[in-house]
């Protein structure tokens, strides 16, 4: 597993929905990589529909901060799990979202959030300190190419994910 931070947060939990228990590091260690290429792909797709729908301009700030964190956390945690993925689909959608994060990483630097060479995210301490709801609609909310983007390799991910292998 890589090394980045997880905020155990409602809005985490949230998006992993039915598989919250997999929300927290510790409890994903004895998952199968199907099953967490699964969860992850979900809470994934959860959490761009939420975003989507998400009122950037009226939210408060510890609350659009928790939002973020955990889409932070949950597209990690799907990077985590795809790069180990032996199915070529998953490992396919993996390179996508790696390429993608490149692609829009000037973006995603401008909002305190960088991109490392794996694809994984980090929010710096300047993105919380100056979180603005304006800053983040463009990229993360509703009319977002790259969330659309997002949405589309996690969905990619969760069709072709065999629980039963």
């Amino acid at each position: 597993m890589a090394s980045f931070s997880v905020a155990n947060t409602l809005a985490l939990r949230n998006f992993y929905n039915s598989n919250r228990t997999l929300a927290v590091k510790s409890n994903r260690s004895d998952a199968s990589t199907n099953k967490l290429n699964y969860a992850d792909s979900l809470a994934l797709r959860r959490a761009v529909k939420q975003l989507d729908a998400y009122d950037f301009d009226n939210a408060k700030k510890t609350d659009l901060e928790e939002k973020v964190r955990a889409w932070v956390d949950t597209y990690n945690y799907t990077m985590d799990s795809c790069k180990s993925s032996t199915n070529t689909s998953v490992a396919s959608a993996y390179k996508g979202l790696k390429n993608l994060t490149k692609e829009y990483a000037d973006e995603l630097e401008n909002l305190g959030i960088k991109a490392d060479s794996s694809g994984y995210l980090k929010m710096s301490s300047s993105a919380t300190k100056n979180i603005s709801g304006s800053r983040f609609k463009e990229l993360l909310g509703k009319d977002s190419e790259f969330m659309k983007k997002v949405g589309t390799y996690a969905k990619r991910i969760a069709n072709h994910v065999d629980l039963y292998a």
